[in-house]
């Protein structure tokens, strides 16, 4: 039997750092050793006076600390980089939201700060509907046969967490519905989030279960205000063997005293319900557009009783985000100009060097391209593949005609070790997501096997080799990427998101202008 994996918990700092690392270091020494100290509640307090002798290396911090993000705007300023960063040596801040695996294979998922009002624009202290999903997938993917996540660590308390628990009278100052979701889908082992000034231990509930198989149970624990008056529970031990390793007898034990899943209602359906419809503040990569509502079985009729005949869509070019002329385009990430297609760096990159093939009009796929267009990508592609030749790689190439109206090809090269596996690894994540997979003969075309108006997805592998879906319904919309992100394939799951990929403008112009003066030797269009 494996040696348990021991960690610490503590509530709400509000500055209080001797209290803190003080306890902490006896506790270590007579009950350690830990492995790190996990701080769920708000870490600074008012004055910054108590936090700049660790930050000058004057005082140390006895074990690896890790904390969520601000709960304020008054906050904000003690925070370098709002998506992570170490603020001194052994504490770090893991970032707004995320899934942080530790060396021992415990995995953390984690959401700071306060649900926001609206989705559009969050402050740095808040999360979003996009934020818990985020998660939500990154926790779940590549694992078809998901158990559940070892701790969820949240700023805020779920929604109706205390239905069916204790009798004891709890003040609770922030709930979301978010985190009630995302607790159902994530089915933690531990759910830790702070409380105002009283120590609360639910008993422990089980998971919900659509089916009606047997899961195991969540401990939900909040934890009081370091060194509070009221003597109240403030730092909590925990020792545990992470999910993935424990045996299904084991991890199914049943308790005493045990209780129903207390979230009821919408927060058990597999996606959140929202009123208000999504925009989306994405520009290169994986943009979606409004659900095409087309395939709903009541459907809107015309005036002579019969159904409504679907008028084709009319695309203003001046607000689409690809088509060049619009000045919706971020034009500081361009690297190529042709005659009908350009090049451009992917925002939220995968790789540094994850670029886009456009064409500069607006055409939708390329199964629905003029010959012109079609043949100038083909040009982009060969000039692509000669340039990462020359660096040891091979491009990937691949489009999603699904929920997006404007072609975008995603160009992601990876190392040459991993080209023969590459269709075996594909198969194996569509295989996981109900997904049929099809191989395309190698002189196929896609106008004859995809007419238009058709959904796809389609890759082109290093090796020649062609990858084809027919998308009917709930297709994953980041699957390209998901699996190029793969242990497997480049070793960043941590980067499967392109939200969790973001860089300055200013980085991103100096990124396409160094890719751009190393690719013009292989550039047709200069």
């Amino acid at each position: 039997m494996t040696e348990k994996i021991k960690i610490l918990v503590c509530g709400s700092v509000d500055g209080d750092f001797t209290t803190l690392f003080k306890r902490v270091e006896n506790v270590n020494k007579k009950n350690g050793p830990f492995e790190f100290l996990l701080c769920v509640g708000n870490f600074f307090g008012q004055s910054a006076d108590s936090w700049q002798p660790y930050k000058a290396g004057m005082l140390k911090v006895p074990l690896p600390t890790y904390i969520l993000g601000p709960t304020s705007e008054d906050q904000l300023s003690n925070y370098d980089n709002l998506d992570g960063c170490e603020l001194c040596p052994n504490v770090s801040y893991i970032g707004r939201r995320g899934l942080f695996s530790a060396m021992s294979g415990l995995k953390l998922a984690y959401v700071g700060g306060t649900e926001a009002e609206t989705d559009e624009k969050p402050r740095g202290y808040n999360f979003t509907k996009a934020d818990v999903t985020s998660v939500r997938d990154v926790c779940l993917r590549g694992k078809p046969s998901f158990r559940g996540i070892d701790i969820l660590a949240t700023s805020s308390w779920p929604k109706d967490v205390t239905r069916f628990g204790q009798d004891k009278t709890v003040k609770i100052s922030k709930e979301s519905h978010l985190l009630s979701w995302l607790a159902v889908q994530l089915k933690p082992r531990y759910h830790f989030c702070p409380a105002d000034e009283q120590y609360y231990e639910r008993r422990p509930y089980r998971n919900h279960s659509s089916s009606g198989d047997i899961t195991h149970t969540t401990r939900f624990i909040a934890l009081a205000r370091v060194g509070n008056r009221q003597k109240e529970k403030w730092l909590y031990a925990v020792s545990i063997d992470p999910i993935e390793k424990m045996r299904a007898m084991e991890l199914y034990q049943q308790t005493t005293d045990q209780t129903e899943c207390p979230y009821s209602g919408s927060m058990l359906l597999p996606n959140i319900m929202q009123n208000k419809e999504e925009k989306s503040n994405q520009y290169f990569f994986d943009m979606d557009a409004p659900e095409d509502h087309g395939s709903r079985k009541r459907k809107s009729r015309g005036s002579d009783g019969g159904p409504e005949r679907k008028q084709p869509p009319v695309f203003d070019q001046g607000t689409c985000w690809f088509c060049l002329a619009s000045p919706e385009v971020e034009k500081h990430l361009v690297i190529s100009i042709g005659t009908e297609a350009y090049l451009a760096l992917a925002k939220g990159g995968l790789v540094a060097d994850h670029l886009l093939i456009l064409p500069i009009g607006h055409h939708q796929s390329l199964a629905s391209l003029p010959e012109s267009v079609a043949k100038e990508i083909k040009k982009f592609k060969s000039a692509i593949k000669k340039y990462f030749n020359k660096r040891q790689k091979a491009p990937v190439f691949f489009e999603r005609n699904y929920k997006t109206s404007h072609l975008q090809v995603q160009v992601v090269p990876v190392n040459l070790r991993v080209v023969n596996m590459l269709k075996d690894i594909f198969q194996d994540y569509a295989e996981g997501e109900g997904i049929q997979l099809d191989e395309l003969p190698e002189h196929a075309k896609l106008d004859q096997i995809a007419p238009p108006g058709t959904p796809y997805f389609y890759a082109e592998l290093p090796s020649g080799e062609k990858l084809f879906h027919r998308i009917k319904k709930n297709f994953p919309l980041q699957f390209g990427r998901d699996v190029l992100a793969s242990e497997s394939v480049l070793n960043m799951v941590d980067r499967a998101d392109w939200r969790d990929c973001k860089v300055s403008k200013e980085e991103e112009t100096e990124l396409t202008k160094t890719f751009r003066a190393s690719f013009q030797p292989f550039d047709f269009t200069v």
